[in-house]
């Protein structure tokens, strides 16, 4: 009798579809996580860029420790950019790895012909 396979193939089905919708949640906020992230560090590239300007003209330890915190803060958000590209690569991947899975258990569903 195929009933209790159907039954746990339909379960694991349904295990798959509630994963990639939670993982189809968190790829929409790290995405916009990310595009918040790319703005930033344009924004904080063009500061670091006119504070060394300012600190080769003004040859000053107050306009050299301006550029360093500029060049920190943008390091530290080109960081947090790395990352959140990283985990869109991670959530894409698992999802690719939960779509191969589904297709895997519907073919195999009892009914159905194999192509």
């Amino acid at each position: 009798m195929t009933t209790g396979a159907a039954t746990g193939t339909d379960r694991e089905t349904s295990r798959v579809r509630e994963r990639l919708a939670r993982i189809q949640d968190d790829l929409k906020r790290v995405r916009a996580t990310e595009r918040v992230l790319a703005e930033q560090v344009a924004y904080l590239s063009e500061v670091a860029a006119d504070a060394e300007t300012r600190k080769l003209v003004a040859q000053t330890p107050l306009a050299d420790r301006e550029w360093q915190q500029a060049r920190r803060d943008l390091d530290r958000h080109a960081g947090l950019l790395d990352e959140a590209r990283t985990e869109v690569q991670t959530l894409l991947d698992q999802r690719d790895a939960l779509l191969d899975r589904l297709f895997e258990l519907e073919a195999a569903r009892p009914g159905r012909e194999h192509t």
